[in-house]
């Protein structure tokens, strides 16, 4: 007699053998999943060394499709028109490239004068006020030795440690320099309320044969100097630079007999 299978006797025999299978195929499935991770994970973050550069993952995070200032970021897969394309581009645009008209630094002191002997007296005019303005004796004394540093390290060379023009390079006349510098302490920078702008604007500009210094002294070291020049005309003096008289703004000294004798100035 032929035995007859139900549809109740076949999922009972082979139910177990289907589900053995399965644990095995999910089984061998995960440890493939696995082992790609891994061996992906190795191949896309394989060490540089010598003339191998590595491989990265997801590229794309690291090499950005908008051009980066300075930056040469050449990447196949982000680049149109080819490697030498991107070269001349970069060397056109970015190393070679110049600021827009009008164009200013971030930080930078815009000084709205102009080189010329008009300009000049317009800044001493106008130019009446340090904006440094010690509130403490503390503050000033910390002023004051930057302005020394600066000084010394930019102008006694010519105006001399004293403020007098008889710096290293006049030496008495026996230096290399033929001319006496200007003499910060005489009766033409100290009479009739000299203002800072006398001095901003030599800084910047320079005056005969002095050169500009607006490459060296940023707007606030100009300002420090200048107030270390203040108080070398009042050393000069014989009164004292203090509070009061560095934010009085314009001369802070008064020409006596002392300070008379005048010299050309820059």
């Amino acid at each position: 007699m032929q035995k007859k299978f139900t549809q109740n006797t076949f999922n009972l025999t082979t139910q177990p053998i289907y589900n053995l299978n399965m644990k095995k195929i999910q089984k061998q499935l995960s440890l493939a999943i696995a082992a790609c991770v891994v061996i992906g994970g190795l191949e896309s973050c394989g060490r540089a060394e010598g003339n191998f550069q590595g491989r990265e993952y997801m590229p794309d995070m690291a090499h950005t499709v908008t051009y980066e200032g300075y930056t040469y970021g050449y990447y196949h897969n982000n680049r149109w028109g080819g490697e030498e394309n991107y070269r001349q581009f970069y060397k056109d645009k970015i190393q070679n490239a110049k600021p827009l008209p009008g164009t200013i630094a971030r930080g930078q002191q815009v000084y709205h004068y102009q080189d010329t002997e008009d300009e000049r007296t317009r800044a001493m005019n106008e130019i009446t006020q340090n904006p440094i303005k010690p509130q403490s004796d503390e503050e000033l004394k910390a002023v004051l030795e930057r302005g020394k540093n600066l000084y010394t390290i930019y102008c006694a060379v010519c105006h001399g440690e004293k403020g007098d023009g008889n710096g290293t390079l006049y030496n008495n006349g026996s230096g290399p320099y033929p001319n006496k510098p200007a003499s910060y302490i005489s009766a033409d920078f100290i009479k009739n309320g000299d203002s800072d702008g006398r001095y901003y604007h030599a800084i910047v500009y320079g005056k005969n044969v002095m050169m500009p210094h607006a490459d060296k002294l940023n707007h606030t070291e100009r300002w420090e100097v200048i107030h270390y020049i203040r108080s070398l005309q009042a050393a000069a003096n014989q009164t004292k630079y203090d509070l009061a008289a560095a934010n009085r703004g314009k001369a802070n000294v008064v020409a006596t007999d002392s300070t008379a004798t005048a010299a050309k100035p820059h």
